[in-house]
């Protein structure tokens, strides 16, 4: 059996401030692999005693490596240069089409989701539910970034912009599990065939041990399984009661 796994190490690290003063951490991780936008790492630290793997979303490539995001909550957040990683990838399918540059949708707390595109400069508009209140005190946000957003106080507005000549294009959305249920009540059933959306991969496994997954079990019914289709799926084929544990809230 091929070995997934690889062993890297930590080459830098950054703070970022996002939306929302949102505390992100990035890793310039040694690796020659190529990626998608969308893409991620399954990576696992040796912060703790049992070390168990994370997904990273992948942002950007160096010469010597790939750029991957941290969140306060997660395990790599706290690591260090020089610190010995695992990871397997890049793992996850990129939801862009190569043809139609995609318009973002997203809240504060899962901004990190899409990030990747805009690094890549893979979209045409990025809308945020919220206000300029959101934008960090220290306005890390790039001004070409923040020329291309357009807040929306309430997602109801988001939803109205979707579905006028501004809002043609595919969809790449990215949600807490409430709003995201809401959103998929609220739009056009011409939008829904015509977007993707986020949904947790965090309990994947990241090394393609699928006849095993509980995720894809009939009987314990735990939903779609996203570790390597995901972790966008289209909209149309998201049942949010049968799928509701493949939902992470973000903070």
């Amino acid at each position: 059996m091929k070995d997934f796994v690889t062993e890297s190490r930590i080459l830098c690290c950054a703070d970022l401030n996002f939306f929302g003063d949102r505390k992100y951490r990035e890793f310039e991780v040694a690796g020659t692999e190529s990626f998608a936008a969308g893409q991620y790492l399954m990576m696992r630290t040796k912060n703790r005693e049992i070390g168990w793997p994370y997904p990273y979303f992948i942002h950007g490539k160096t010469e010597k490596g790939l750029l991957v995001l941290a969140r306060e909550d997660q395990d790599l957040y706290s690591g260090r240069e020089g610190d010995t990683v695992e990871y397997w990838g890049p793992r996850g399918t990129s939801p862009l089409n190569g043809t139609e540059l995609p318009i973002l949708v997203t809240e504060p707390a899962v901004y990190f989701a899409v990030y990747p595109f805009i690094c890549e400069k893979a979209y045409q508009k990025l809308i945020i539910i919220g206000t300029e209140n959101t934008v960090p005190a220290d306005n890390m946000i790039s001004a070409e970034i923040f020329n291309s957003v357009e807040f929306c106080s309430k997602l109801s507005d988001a939803v109205k912009l979707l579905e006028t000549a501004a809002g043609r294009g595919p969809v790449i959305a990215a949600f807490n599990p409430g709003t995201a249920e809401s959103f998929a009540e609220t739009v056009s059933k011409d939008r829904k065939n015509n977007t993707v959306l986020l949904v947790s991969n965090k309990k994947a496994c990241g090394i393609d041990g699928c006849k095993g997954c509980y995720l894809h079990s009939g009987d314990t019914k735990f939903g779609i399984n996203v570790c390597c289709k995901g972790p966008f799926m289209p909209l149309t084929v998201i049942d949010f009661k049968a799928d509701g544990r493949c939902f992470e809230t973000y903070l």
